[in-house]
């Protein structure tokens, strides 16, 4: 039955493939047969079959004034007619979208107009191919063809896209050369492709040439306005602006130029913060009409919320009459970025309630906005939601999410965010790295680092740093892989990769925010020789003065840290202006190093300053109190703490209360205070309690301490090592045997004391009875001397510091070697006379070797200075300036 079906009616594009049109090829055809064929033509393969038969009769160049009927336009292009069968093909291909084969035609056609080589460039740039565009512009003059003042345009356009300056500059020649500078059209190509090239002295010397030969128009000034905005010149910018509003309104304009002109000068304002400017633009698009334009409504929006003006930008929004989802979305993005996350919050959801479709900006600003307050589990939700809701996430939707994941310290979220980036290809593992033009690759790969910093897989985030290419690699690659390992991992490292950043080839200047991460580094190791050359590297490089507050306060710090607080004062007496983080930095350097009068001082400056003590300033104040033994007057800043300035005290503010107490030997006061506390203890108000029993040998109360610990599962092997040591001074060596058993048991593991110092040839590192060191046998024999010494000025040694379970010659021989004994040595031995001795120790200095370094003082011409995890010791002429407050 099938066989049997009625035969369908004949068109000519079937009867082409069929066996009649077979008999048809088998006679000579006319060039009006053709012409029809082609009208009727539906597929490239139909449309190769006719070019094959026109090749074959030798009519492709045959001009379409032979023919009988006239070859259809271009669907597209309704004002393109072939004027030949040849270029009746070329439309024919073009219409079924087989551009190459177009291609291969028109570069065989006799002549060929350039409205054709037109169409071609045209196409590939619709398509990306810019590289392809560009070619197709070669072989055009290749085949002879002149260009035209289209084609001159679309080719700069694809250079400026690409971006190829070379090529670029090539065609600016040929413009020249062929009597197009000054079509008007052409030169305006020309300056939007030097500025997108990056080459905005060309394009402001192309910009000239036009203004000087008077064939200026509005799209001119646009161009080169848009140009100085894209080449971070705002200023410039807003100055062309106010040029281009006297000069072009003589001219014609259209209210579409008026449009671009405005959203084209307004992100200069944005950058800049210019809220009066912004004022007046506002006031220009009134006067001129185009207010009313979503478009530029939006960008004012937009504008006013980085002005810090959002009330502005409210004003604006609320007069649209159509809003539409990009106003919304600069009103949430506006609210978020001014820190207004619960304004944000509300639109968002004002947004839901109306059915107002959300796109990524919208998710997006929400994510960022929760990762920015630090919310990171309700910036995870949002971006589940925002995946249920059917919404794709973009880069900059990733970027906020892995911050969200690096403020949680969800790693496991950030493998997962980090493998959907590579699924949706957000991510490019191929050699064209940066490949998508606009720097959001890196951007997602600078994000990736930072978390995995973060979230301290330091192997994962060195991975990635190392895959990105060295000419590659911003301010941003070089400064959150160096914060990552001064905040978090080896601070060695930091230093290190510190130096590369600004090694040659691909050197990279650092900025702020890379010099307070070095400089943190440098505090972390107490590295005062690096330090000060980055100090120096600071004062030789000028841009980083309108950062300098941030940068002197990381300095202050710095200095304290590596025990030259008088140089830290320094610093921060030759600062013109002073934050509130300055004066606490400083007030921390002074209490650190138990000067807690000097820090008093400070604290009293800075009021009469205008500054309003937080709680910040009253933790630092009360820490430098405890360690200088000022009990009293920190007792008496802790009452006016609430009474006179409104701070209610944290757990932090009555840890230092009961450290103060238990400094002066008031532990049952101290007791007290935990009892009476008006908030639930936590684990700093216990660790602070089990410090103070060490001080004064409680041992049931230390017990009850450190079983509060255990419970809150806060134990480490820093509140072991003081209940083991408590127990030792009670010699109660049976619990000292528990407790290491514990701790064993517990997979606890006590870390090792290790010292270092600084000496001529950089810095040695020292464990307990080390050996490794070259100087060995000179460190050994000078501690002996130094020991004996000091033995017959009446030093003891105290050998409840040494292991239990040895003699006490062995105990006396055991102190010898601990770590910051050798480190001293070794700093005696490098250091010339006079300077002194910087020794840092990761654990709480023993104390038989503060005994020990207090006589040693007295007998060597170095002031020796010592910090260990909770302060600094200065020990000169016999004393410390720790005052036994420590």
């Amino acid at each position: 039955m099938l066989f049997n079906l009625p035969k369908a009616a004949k068109r000519i594009g079937v009867k082409f493939l069929s066996v009649a049109s077979a008999e048809c090829f088998g006679r000579d055809i006319s060039p009006m047969h053709f012409a029809s064929l082609l009208k009727e033509c539906r597929s490239v393969n139909t449309v190769r079959q006719i070019h094959q038969k026109i090749i074959a009769s030798g009519l492709l160049s045959c001009p379409a004034s032979l023919l009988s009927v006239s070859l259809p336009p271009l669907p597209s292009h309704s004002h393109v007619s072939p004027k030949s069968l040849g270029t009746g093909v070329v439309a024919s291909y073009l219409a079924c979208g087989a551009i190459s084969d177009a291609l291969s035609v028109l570069e065989r056609v006799t002549p060929s107009p350039a409205v054709w080589w037109n169409l071609l460039i045209r196409e590939y740039i619709k398509e990306g191919r810019l590289d392809r565009a560009i070619d197709v512009s070669c072989r055009m003059l290749r085949a002879g063809t002149k260009p035209d003042h289209f084609t001159l345009p679309y080719t700069l356009k694809a250079c400026g896209e690409l971006p190829s300056y070379r090529c670029g500059s090539t065609f600016h020649g040929l413009i020249c050369c062929n009597g197009f500078e000054s079509n008007v059209f052409v030169c305006n190509a020309l300056v939007a492709m030097y500025a997108r090239c990056g080459s905005l002295d060309d394009a402001s010397l192309v910009f000239d040439e036009i203004t000087w030969r008077g064939i200026d128009d509005v799209i001119s000034w646009n161009s080169i306005v848009a140009a100085h905005v894209k080449g971070n010149n705002p200023w410039t910018a807003l100055d062309l602006f106010s040029q281009m509003a006297m000069t072009v309104h003589e001219k014609a304009t259209n209210e579409r130029s008026d449009i671009i002109s405005i959203v084209n000068i307004l992100p200069a304002c944005a950058s800049l913060k210019a809220l009066p400017q912004t004022k007046e633009i506002h006031g220009y698009a009134i006067r001129n009409g185009t207010f009313l334009d979503a478009f530029v409504c939006n960008t004012l929006i937009d504008t006013y919320a980085k002005c810090g003006s959002m009330e502005n930008a409210v004003k604006v929004f609320n007069t649209m009459e159509f809003k539409d989802v990009v106003s919304w979305n600069a009103m949430v993005t506006g609210y978020s970025q001014s820190g207004d996350f619960e304004a944000a919050f509300e639109l968002f959801k004002n947004m839901r309630k109306e059915n107002i479709p959300l796109d990524v900006i919208t998710w997006s600003a929400v994510i960022a906005g929760y990762a920015q307050r630090g919310r990171g589990q309700e910036a995870l939700d949002a971006f589940r939601q925002m995946l249920l809701y059917g919404s794709e996430p973009n880069s900059v939707t990733i970027i906020s999410l892995l911050s969200a994941c690096a403020s949680l310290g969800a790693l496991s979220q950030g493998m997962e965010t980090h493998a959907y980036s590579l699924k949706k290809c957000l991510l490019l593992l191929d050699s064209h790295f940066c490949g998508d033009g606009d720097g959001q690759d890196l951007m997602v790969h600078n994000a990736l680092i930072d978390m995995y910093s973060k979230c301290r897989s330091f192997k994962a985030a060195r991975s990635i740093f190392d895959y990105i290419p060295r000419k590659e690699r911003n301010v941003v690659s070089w400064t959150v892989m160096i914060g990552g390992y001064a905040q978090y991992g080896d601070s060695n490292d930091a230093l290190k990769l510190f130096s590369e950043m600004i090694s040659k080839p691909y050197a990279v200047a650092p900025n702020a925010y890379t010099i307070s991460c070095v400089l943190m580094a440098c505090a972390h190791l107490a590295a005062l020789r690096v330090g000060k050359q980055i100090h120096a590297y600071v004062t030789r490089h000028h841009q980083y003065e309108a950062s300098m507050y941030f940068v002197a306060n990381c300095l202050i710090d710095m200095y304290s840290k590596c025990g030259d607080v008088d140089t830290a004062r320094n610093v921060f007496d030759s600062m013109p202006k002073r934050n509130e983080v300055s004066w606490t930095s400083m007030m921390s350097g002074y209490g650190m190093h138990g000067r807690g009068n000097e820090a008093t001082d400070i604290f009293d400056k800075m009021q009469k300053a205008g500054f309003v003590p937080d709680d910040i300033s009253f933790l630092v104040l009360l820490y430098a109190c405890s360690h200088s033994g000022m009990v009293d007057q920190g007792l008496d800043y802790f009452d006016s703490m609430r009474r006179d300035y409104g701070v209610v005290a944290s757990a932090e503010h009555y840890a230092c209360v009961i450290d103060l107490l238990a400094r002066s030997g008031r532990l049952d006061k101290a007791w007290k205070t935990v009892q009476e506390m008006p908030i639930e203890p936590t684990a700093v108000i216990w660790v602070a309690l089990l410090s103070a029993c060490r001080v004064h040998s409680n041992v049931e109360l230390a017990e009850y301490a450190l079983n509060k610990l255990v419970d809150m599962k806060a134990e480490n092997d820093g509140s072991y090592t003081l209940i083991s040591n408590i127990y030792a001074t009670a010699r109660q060596w049976k619990d000292v045997a528990r407790i290491r058993q514990l701790m064993k048991k517990s997979g606890i593991k006590k870390r090792p004391g290790c010292s270092w110092v600084q000496g001529k040839k950089g810095t040695a590192s020292f464990f307990v009875g080390d050996r490794s060191h070259p100087l060995s046998p000179e460190i050994y024999a000078l501690l002996e001397k130094l020991i004996n010494r000091i033995k017959a000025m009446g030093y003891v040694p105290e050998t409840n510091f040494a292991l239990h379970d040895v003699d006490d010659e062995e105990k006396n021989n055991l102190l010898a070697e601990h770590s910051e004994k050798l480190a001293l040595a070794y700093g005696l031995l490098t250091t010339s006379p006079g300077c002194p001795i910087r020794i840092t120790k990761n654990l709480r200095v023993c104390g038989d070797c503060h005994s020990a370094f207090t006589y040693i003082s007295k007998i060597v011409d170095h002031e020796i200075i010592v910090r260990d995890s909770s302060r600094f010791h200065h020990f000169k002429e016999g004393s410390c300036s720790c005052g036994g407050y420590w």
